[in-house]
């Protein structure tokens, strides 16, 4: 399992459980900002299963352009950032 993100990490809890230890230990807006973060690289991952790795149809369902879309990936390190989908990555 992946270790809960201690204060100041870049790398974001992969649970409810490990955003739970958090408490008390991270201010409650970066709790909330990486919780955030959490529900939202959860939904792209379960639009792009969804779709198969559609991104267009991942970014239509999530209410994103595709752009919007192509930068969250970036941001999360979801994906191939080197496929025809990113020509200037």
């Amino acid at each position: 399992a992946v270790a809960a993100a201690a204060p100041g990490s870049h790398e974001l809890p992969r649970s409810v459980e490990q955003m739970t230890e958090l408490v008390g230990r991270v201010s409650m807006k970066n709790l909330v900002r990486e919780t955030t973060d959490l529900i939202e690289r959860l939904c792209i991952e379960a639009a792009l299963r969804i779709t198969r790795d559609n991104r267009a149809s991942a970014a239509e369902m999530l209410g994103l352009s595709r752009q919007g879309l192509y930068a969250k990936l970036r941001r999360y390190g979801i994906g191939d950032l080197d496929g025809p989908d990113f020509p200037d990555a």
